[in-house]
């Protein structure tokens, strides 16, 4: 039993004995955690990241029994993101039914995608950034989905000139940084065409996916599909992508991106998405 007046707690040299712990265990953690982050920022790490994406992709595609995957794109500053995207091309609901139904969503296109509520939009380490090395034909028809490699060959032989041509602009950087990798509700990786659009395939409070107006505004992170000037409309999904180094990349000249620099990766470096899992690998 405790006698009256008996003191209970800490003396001040047990405070600085635990505060001195305290300060050792910090100290010894910060650089494994540093070094983590860093791990990220590698390409291996990318890689680790993005795969995680795409398995996640993969099971909302079995699980919700629709078309579903991961959307690569840049916002309007230059930071590229993965975003989750399901297939919705339900009729794009009208005020009224909005009025009645808030949550009401379609995108009103046979192929139209729209991002998942609930899940936010992964940024890819700011040095570090994907490709699927295609651009867009149509420049003028956001609806049109024709695409070519940006490599050029005549025969077996690589026409360099015309293929650093296809990647010397910042359109061109924008469409082929602007992809997506999609699974079936079977959970198998496929090719389907994609136009993302804002939820209700109008003018909408979408803060993931928006017209530019509200983009710029700040209102939503990146443009929907809607804008083939910029190198974004209707695409085939995607298969396999390079890893590119973007401090790698701006040092490159423009007129050589090609041909110094994405040819390598290309031939090189090229990932793949396992069509069975979703994981990334490498042949």
């Amino acid at each position: 039993m405790r006698r009256y007046g008996e003191k209970t707690g800490f003396t001040l040299s047990e405070l600085l004995v635990v505060m001195a712990v305290m300060m050792i265990l910090a100290a010894a953690t910060i650089p494994v955690a540093r070094q983590l982050m860093k791990s990220f920022e590698t390409s291996a790490g990318v890689r680790r990241l993005i795969s995680a994406a795409l398995c996640n992709g993969r099971a909302i595609a079995a699980k919700e029994q629709r078309y579903a995957g991961v959307r690569f794109q840049q916002d309007i500053k230059g930071n590229q993101y993965m975003i989750f995207i399901i297939h919705d091309p339900a009729p794009a609901p009208t005020t009224d039914q909005l009025a009645i139904d808030p949550f009401a969503t379609g995108t009103g296109l046979a192929c139209g995608f729209r991002a998942i509520e609930g899940k936010k939009p992964i940024k890819l380490p700011a040095n570090i950034g994907v490709m699927d090395l295609r651009i867009r034909l149509d420049r003028q028809d956001a609806r049109i989905s024709d695409d070519r490699p940006i490599e050029v060959r005549i025969g077996s032989v690589v026409d360099a000139a015309a293929s650093n041509a296809n990647i010397d602009d910042n359109y061109e950087v924008m469409d082929t940084t602007t992809f997506s990798i999609v699974f079936s509700p079977a959970g198998k990786l496929v090719v389907h065409d994609v136009r993302v659009r804002n939820r209700t395939g109008n003018t909408s409070a979408d803060d993931v996916f928006d017209i530019d107006l509200n983009v710029d505004a700040g209102g939503a992170m990146f443009y929907q599909d809607d804008y083939a000037m910029l190198g974004l409309g209707q695409e085939p999904s995607r298969k396999w992508f390079v890893i590119y180094d973007k401090k790698a990349f701006g040092a490159v000249g423009a007129p050589s991106r090609w041909s110094d620099y994405l040819e390598y990766l290309k031939n090189n470096e090229t990932v793949y998405v396992n069509p069975r899992t979703g994981e990334v690998i490498n042949y």
